[in-house]
């Protein structure tokens, strides 16, 4: 098995929404299963959504290893489009949703997802989908490329970014993780904090998954299916996400929908931070249903 990811701000997650037994939950990004895991060994039930399909079964296997299959189910599905699934019934006591890109994702070489590793220019969480972010960066135009490193990535150097690409997909495509890598590192010298193709990797990443418009699509289904009294959980990694989540919560709480609980946002404590890096950029919101 790859290694397990690590569930961000398990503690706050499991206080916010409070599981026990006869509660029902969403977990609408499974992943690996932590936190479904800490739900149902308070007695909760749990349906596990993901729309990585090599994933699931990995979940459904950790679930029935802990001995809590009976109270656990998963659908594969793209969040936007669970709450329309005939197979899901009924409105929960809660729902999660931890965005971004699994530990899985980023550690299985052959997805393209991480510059460490070479690999096809995948990036698609759903492998059924057809644009992968090679599709992309080779079939994109100069002001599309831009737009898109400066929309979703926030990259600074785009302009110098997009002239290098396109010149070098003149001589061959840029097919690998490697051919990308070797493209910006050439154009961006030196090095900070971060890698200097994250940026450009995150923006590819959100664009082959439209998760900025599967969120905004999420979001009001997941708070209709909400029990009266039921707790909306959303732990973000950057702030375009983060953006369109605070939005969200801030208009359903003006509405009289929903109210916001806890610190906004709450963030993870130095200690798991320094456990956990991949925790340093996490956001976590939250509101209850009131109507």
């Amino acid at each position: 098995m790859k290694t397990l990811h690590t569930p961000v701000m398990l503690s706050e997650v499991v206080s916010f929404l409070a599981p026990g037994p006869g509660k029902r939950y969403l977990d609408a990004t499974l992943g690996f299963g932590g936190h479904s895991l800490a739900l149902l060994e308070k007695g909760a039930e749990v349906v596990g959504v993901d729309r990585d399909a090599d994933i699931l079964p990995l979940a459904e296997k950790r679930i029935a290893d802990a001995g809590f299959s009976q109270h656990f189910t998963t659908l594969h599905s793209a969040f936007s489009e669970v709450f329309s699934s005939p197979t899901l019934i009924g409105n929960f006591d809660g729902i999660l949703f931890d965005l971004g890109v699994s530990s899985y994702q980023l550690d299985t070489p052959d997805r393209g997802f991480s510059f460490r590793f070479e690999a096809p220019l995948d990036m698609r969480m759903d492998t059924t989908l057809t644009v992968t972010a090679a599709d992309l960066i080779n079939g994109l135009g100069k002001n599309e490329l831009y737009t898109l490193f400066t929309a979703l990535g926030e990259e600074t150097n785009a302009h110098r970014l997009v002239s290098a690409i396109l010149l070098a997909r003149q001589a061959a495509p840029i097919k690998t993780t490697t051919d990308l890598v070797k493209i910006v590192e050439n154009t961006v010298h030196g090095r900070g904090k971060l890698h200097p193709a994250t940026k450009i990797f995150q923006a590819l990443r959100m664009a082959v998954n439209t998760e900025r418009e599967e969120l905004k699509a999420a979001l009001p289904s997941a708070l209709s299916r909400l029990a009266l009294g039921g707790v909306l959980v959303i732990i973000s990694f950057h702030s375009l996400e983060d953006q369109i989540v605070k939005d969200f919560l801030s208009q359903s709480e003006g509405r009289g929908e929903l109210e916001i609980l806890g610190l906004n946002p709450t963030l993870p404590s130095e200690s798991e931070v320094k456990a956990n890096p991949r925790s340093r950029s996490a956001k976590l919101r939250v509101g209850r249903r009131l109507k």
